[in-house]
């Protein structure tokens, strides 16, 4: 986190109202990352995603596929649900780059797209 707070150029007092909204998009970015994983066999509990065994769309999704000869039917339902939450995820994430985004001067705004934590 300090890296970024050098990197945008911004004050120990400045850093206080920023950094929350840093934290939102690492978050939200994070979260749409391991959706991701998770259904490539990422890390986690059995190879796959995150190690809760709360069931997800990437993991219904996956799950089904992993049947013998799913129905063409419930491949439609969870593929719809996964891209549903897909666009969700991507949604938040948007939200807090543009919240982050507000803050910053256009400078730190470029900053902040090399860094990565905007698009």
């Amino acid at each position: 986190m300090e890296r970024y707070r050098e990197n945008l150029g911004i004050s120990v007092a400045e850093w206080k109202v920023v950094q929350p909204k840093v934290q939102a998009v690492m978050d939200n970015r994070i979260s749409g990352a391991s959706g991701m994983m998770s259904f490539f066999g990422g890390r986690g509990s059995r190879g796959r995603g995150d190690s809760s065994t709360e069931k997800t769309p990437t993991s219904e999704l996956r799950d089904l596929l992993e049947k013998e000869n799913p129905a063409k039917g419930e491949i439609k339902a969870k593929l719809a649900a996964y891209r549903a939450d897909r666009k969700a995820r991507e949604a938040k994430l948007n939200k807090a780059q543009e919240d982050l985004r507000q803050l910053l001067t256009l400078k730190q705004e470029a900053q902040a797209v090399l860094s990565g934590l905007l698009n």
